[in-house]
């Protein structure tokens, strides 16, 4: 298909399909003329799959860059490439490198994930992250441990299971999508859920609907 019918059939302008092409985001064509060239439905997922890392996943070029070539990367391991992946999405809410150290919070963290069970490398950024979010809870008054987790931690778990046991067959990229747009649906969901339980205590089951 010629660069318009690429952008018909993807949603991405054709201005948008030639920066992802400079930026060698996009694989060239297969060149037909001068200044032309012919794409197929693979084009069509990767631009797809642009899509949802940059607008529901809200990443950043470098990030989407870095995923992508992982998923270039043909001797790359599944466990290898969700590192890649949670990576990039950490660097979207980065920790805050100007937060104070606060290694009690950082043992905390570690001695819990080690209670879970959880293998997660021990440079993860979301380490760090559930460090600042313990500190920042303890500063606004929650005398509180890295236990208080534990919820997150439950739901997380089923989830992530629940994932992996319905992973599709047909290819790591549509893996990596599902990954993105169902780790804002976590959080969307629990956003929901906060609401739905706050007008559950205050006004009971005659709680207001939509």
């Amino acid at each position: 298909m010629k660069i318009s019918n690429l952008s018909r059939r993807s949603g991405v302008s054709v201005a948008t399909i030639k920066f992802y092409l400079r930026e060698h985001l996009l694989p060239p064509g297969v060149p037909t003329a001068r200044n032309q060239a012919e794409y197929d439905e693979t084009h069509v997922a990767r631009l797809r799959l642009i899509r949802v890392l940059t607008g529901m996943g809200m990443m950043s070029l470098a990030s989407v860059r870095e995923v992508l070539a992982a998923l270039d990367d043909n001797c790359m391991s599944p466990h290898g490439l969700a590192k890649v992946v949670n990576n990039a999405l950490s660097a979207e809410h980065p920790a805050r490198a100007d937060a104070p150290a606060d290694t009690s919070a950082n043992g905390q963290v570690d001695r819990f994930l080690a209670d879970l069970g959880w293998r997660v490398d021990p440079n993860a950024p979301g380490r760090t992250t559930l460090a600042q979010v313990l500190v920042a809870l303890r500063d606004l008054g929650w005398d509180c441990g890295a236990d208080i987790f534990a919820p997150c931690a439950d739901a997380a778990e089923r989830l992530a299971v629940r994932e992996l046991d319905s992973l599709p067959t047909d290819g790591a990229a549509t893996a990596v999508a599902r990954t993105v747009l169902l780790e804002v649906a976590f959080a969307v969901m629990r956003r929901m859920a906060y609401e739905h339980y706050l007008a559950i205590r205050a006004y009971g089951s005659a709680a207001p609907g939509c």
